[in-house]
């Protein structure tokens, strides 16, 4: 055994020596008792030989359970979920062959899982044992010791007969007592189950080694587990096989508690089968920024536990409509931008939520007696000096609101078999990429819904004050967290004076991870959904782009204005916007132009009809006509103004407040924070305790110790000689 790897086992578990130590403890306190009971029997010797070799198989359940049930932190409780078999075993559970001694290797032994695999080749399933131990601010994941682990329990499977206790002081003993663990078996899932247990209890006559007593016990054992508070998992990245190691990007993101040391896991949903790559991890995760909980309270887990299902919800009232929250949707009352609503629903279904420029608001309130779920059909996206607000009731501070309180749930519909988005890993910035990228074909009649990626939740504002955070409880599997910085000095404003109303008034947002676009966010109007609705933003060639990571002829780029052309401008039943602007900022020279675009609409006839439409309407695919404006400093006026005034493009400065606060969980597809500003997210154990008691001890979410409890059935063979 490595040094390390002794002071590790030494640390946080028993040592093989003092595991059986105790075991053999207890068999010789058992044993003392049942010999000096024996012996004042007036029974027969062969009642004195059945009682001692039950005895001796008992004690070789105990030792089992001694050595499985460690209390400390080592790994060997994960061998109760593994089917062993002795070479001298004359049955072996199904799938092992007789007559060769079969150790089980947990990390290697896998819970069948289609969904998981999602017809990746060469898939297992999920691993039942992590291969790496968990990573910390000041600790690397190490690859655990299972050559060591293995090894000490095959002292107890191996074909060699393991003796009951030692000789007692001035204690006149005849036979020695002896065990045999043949086999176990479980059954059951990554839940709890059953493992069942057969050994061997063997009396011997002490002078000459002849076999006097023989045992054969089955115990069916109770396997359950508990997730202590350092394994919860507040954070979860991965949804499948495919995602492999770039669903996770930490970047600067800082692990914080108001009860001291925080406690808890980040997990990292994949397999590891080469146990070099532990030393990987952090590197994979951009974590080398990242304020991790210390060793011993949590830190980062990799491996692929099975994720609760989403909880059902019962009277949930429709929202109708994309929710767009800007300034002057915010004063047509009564608003869905704050809820519960005049319906006093406690489930709401919400196609998507944007406050996606200046001043733009989204309010939900709560309180322990009155949470709320939001069910969300698409996209949330709080940017561009927008805000989501989470009150608690009675309070007016923004993120007052208890995160176990508010539940935000993510429907995906399509089925993904296109463009798949990312955490950008492959650079130092973060946020996403697009891991699979195909041309959008606009040309067909029946537009390929299952090509676009899936929904995201875009969040940069979390407040302007240290009181203020972004507090909810995230289940979203299919969906990708971005939490990352845009350059740009600039952001664009819609129009806010309702006497205006009749002027379109389009905005940027992020779109599935991807940017999109609305065609009117005013819109709504005359039962004209699609005018709510999220569209695409496509290069000339065709292919959607990543949302702060547009990059092309090797200039890093950001949209984060669009306008239409004058004819229309203005709101009009028959006149569809078909050609404008986008205002793009060069984050490498500090400059801003005009770029043409074109509108393909009429992708998805049936938003036209329906309030709850996540499919895009349309499409603005890019074309190479550039107008030229002046650097950051000056765009706001002068010649550049009034190009930017032609298109009602309406511009303010990006507010500077790269901190953002979070708190609750966030239980993903994809996590992407970056590099270039700060978060900080909450452990807080209350939440935990709170989400329990909404949904059940399945949502206690995390890093499992398996503990074998009580034993359900007795299986006795015996076997006695005269």
């Amino acid at each position: 055994m490595k040094k390390n790897h002794k002071k590790q086992l030494l640390k946080n578990g028993f040592a093989i020596p003092q595991v059986l130590l105790l075991g053999i403890g207890i068999s010789v306190a058992l044993t003392g008792i049942l010999y000096t009971t024996i012996l004042n029997l007036a029974g027969s010797r062969f009642n004195r030989q059945e009682l001692m070799s039950k005895s001796s198989s008992e004690s070789g359940i105990t030792n089992i359970r001694n050595l499985l049930n460690d209390s400390g932190d080592s790994f060997y409780h994960y061998f109760w979920l593994s089917d062993s078999c002795s070479a001298s075993a004359t049955s072996c559970p199904s799938g092992i062959n007789v007559g060769n001694v079969t150790i089980p290797n947990p990390p290697l032994e896998y819970w069948s899982d289609e969904i998981w695999c999602n017809g990746a080749s060469n898939c297992n399933g999920r691993q039942k044992a992590p291969m790496c131990a968990s990573g910390s601010s000041s600790l690397d994941p190490s690859p655990i010791d299972w050559t060591t682990h293995k090894s000490i329990f095959n002292q107890l499977i191996d074909s060699n007969e393991d003796k009951v206790g030692d000789d007692l002081v001035n204690a006149k003993r005849e036979f020695l007592q002896y065990f045999d663990v043949k086999s176990t078996e479980y059954t059951g899932t990554e839940k709890y189950g059953l493992s069942s247990i057969v050994v061997e209890g063997i009396v011997k006559n002490k002078k000459n080694g002849q076999k006097t007593g023989f045992n054969k016990l089955r115990a069916n054992i109770q396997v359950n587990n508990d997730t202590p508070l350092r394994g919860f998992g507040f954070l979860s990245a991965g949804e499948n096989e495919l995602d492999g190691d770039n669903s996770l990007f930490l970047g600067n993101l800082n692990i914080i508690s108001s009860e001291g040391d925080p406690e808890g896991a980040i997990i990292w949903r994949r397999n590891i089968i080469n146990e070099d790559d532990c030393a990987k991890i952090i590197e994979q995760a951009n974590a080398s920024s990242a304020s991790l909980p210390s060793s011993g309270n949590g830190g980062l887990w990799v491996q692929p536990l099975g994720l609760p299902k989403q909880p059902r919800l019962k009277n949930i009232h429709d929202v109708q409509g994309v929710l767009l929250c800007t300034p002057l949707n915010l004063q047509k009352l009564p608003t869905n931008c704050q809820l519960p609503n005049s319906s006093g629903a406690s489930n709401y279904r919400i196609t998507s939520i944007y406050a996606s420029t200046a001043n733009s608001r989204f309010e939900v309130t709560t309180s322990d007696s009155k949470p709320i779920t939001l069910e969300i059909l698409g996209d949330i996206d709080v940017s561009n000096n927008g805000i989501f607000c989470h009150f608690e009731e009675g309070s007016n501070v923004c993120g007052s609101g208890n995160p176990k309180n508010l539940t935000i749930l993510f429907k995906q519909e399509t089925k993904l078999s296109g463009n798949k988005i990312f955490c950008s890993n492959d650079n130092t910035k973060g946020g996403v990429r697009l891991g699979v990228n195909k041309v959008i074909d606009l040309s067909k009649s029946s537009f390929d819904n299952d090509n676009l990626p899936g929904s995201s939740i875009f969040i940069d504002n979390t407040g302007w004050s240290s009181s203020e955070r972004f507090g909810a409880f995230l289940l979203g599997p299919k969906t990708t967290f971005i939490s990352t910085w845009a350059k740009s000095p600039w952001v664009q404003y819609t129009e806010s004076n309702l006497s205006n109303e009749n002027e379109r008034a389009p905005m940027i947002v992020s779109h599935r991870g991807t940017y999109g676009w609305i065609l009117d966010s005013s819109g709504g109007r005359d039962n004209r959904w699609h005018d709510k609705m999220t569209n695409l933003i496509l290069t000339k060639d065709g292919y959607l782009i990543p949302y702060l990571n547009f990059t092309e002829g090797g200039n890093s780029l950001e949209i984060i204005g669009i306008g239409y052309d004058e004819e229309y401008q203005n709101y009009s039943r028959s006149s569809e916007p078909k050609t404008g602007k986008f205002l793009i900022y060069n984050v490498d020279n500090n400059n801003y132009y005009l770029r043409s675009f074109r509108i393909t609409d009429n992708l998805n006839p049936s938003n036209k009809r329906s309030s709850l439409g996540f499919f895009p309407w349309a499409a603005a695919v890019m074309e190479d006509e550039l107008i030229l404006l002046d650097s950051a400093a000056n765009l706001n006026q002068g010649e550049s103004k009034n190009l930017l005034d032609q298109y009602n493009i309406k511009l303010e400065p990006r507010s500077d407040n790269r901190t953002k606060r979070f708190s609750g969980a966030a239980w993903v597809k994809n996590l992407c924070f970056d590099k270039n500003s700060s978060q900080t997210w909450e452990f807080d154990n209350q939440f935990i305790d709170g989400i329990k008691s909404r949904y059940g001890n399945d949502f206690n979410y995390g890093v499992k110790f398996y503990r074998g409890r009580s034993i359900i059935l007795w299986d006795t063979l015996k076997d006695f000689e005269s």
